[in-house]
């Protein structure tokens, strides 16, 4: 029996990926270098140091290996400075809606918890049982560290959860987890999702797969 729902964050919930995009690519021209915004959805769910080695390659920089907790922490600081977040539509009546319906909810992100803090309020947080962000796990999506860390941290088995994605290596780290996903097509198309059990147009729609456990 599923009991709980595992929400990414950047672009399932919080429509922030362009930002995110601005802040690197800002970063890299400080440098003489630039990247697309394709580049940016396509490895949504690593963490920034994991990104960057691909970054620098696109960019055509080289940034020194001592230099490189710097420049990350300044790339996610400017986010936050520059970041003009909007919500997807009804995210979070669907989140308040499923947990009405019984099931446990929790929030598992790649990005830093400053970042996850300033795109979730401290009132909005409370809609999830927990919350994992890349601060709290060795390795990012798509290894399945991310969603078996909040299994465990809920005390539920891997057959007990469905994890809602929205991006290519997070649908990977779902099922590598041993878990059910469903893709959302809120940044990608259903073409980069294919490795999802389901796929919907909008995250509202998730709603159909669960039945009330109890009101």
């Amino acid at each position: 029996m599923i009991k709980a729902i595992l929400f990414d964050l950047d672009g399932v919930i919080v429509d922030s990926l362009h930002f995110h995009y601005l802040a690197w690519n800002e970063m890299f021209k400080r440098r003489g270098g630039s990247i697309s915004e394709m580049s940016v959805l396509m490895t949504e769910g690593m963490n920034s140091f994991e990104i960057l080695p691909q970054m620098m390659k696109e960019a055509g920089v080289h940034i020194p290996d001592a230099e490189i907790p710097i420049f990350v922490e300044e790339k996610r600081a400017l986010f936050r400075e520059i970041a003009q977040l909007t919500y997807y539509p009804n995210a979070f009546e669907t989140i308040a809606e499923l947990r009405t319906r019984g099931y446990i909810t929790a929030l598992v992100t790649a990005c830093a918890r400053k970042n996850m803090e300033k795109s979730v309020n401290t009132e909005r947080q409370k809609l999830f049982d927990f919350i994992i962000s890349g601060d709290d796990i060795p390795r990012a999506k798509p290894n399945p560290d991310p969603y078996l860390t909040a299994q465990k941290k809920l005390g539920l088995e891997v057959s007990e959860c469905v994890v809602i994605e929205n991006a290519p290596l997070g649908v990977e780290s779902a099922k590598n987890a041993g878990m059910i996903c469903i893709g959302v097509e809120s940044t990608l198309g259903r073409e980069y999702l294919t490795k999802a059990d389901f796929i919907v147009n909008e995250i509202q729609e998730i709603i159909g797969f669960f039945p009330v456990l109890r009101r």
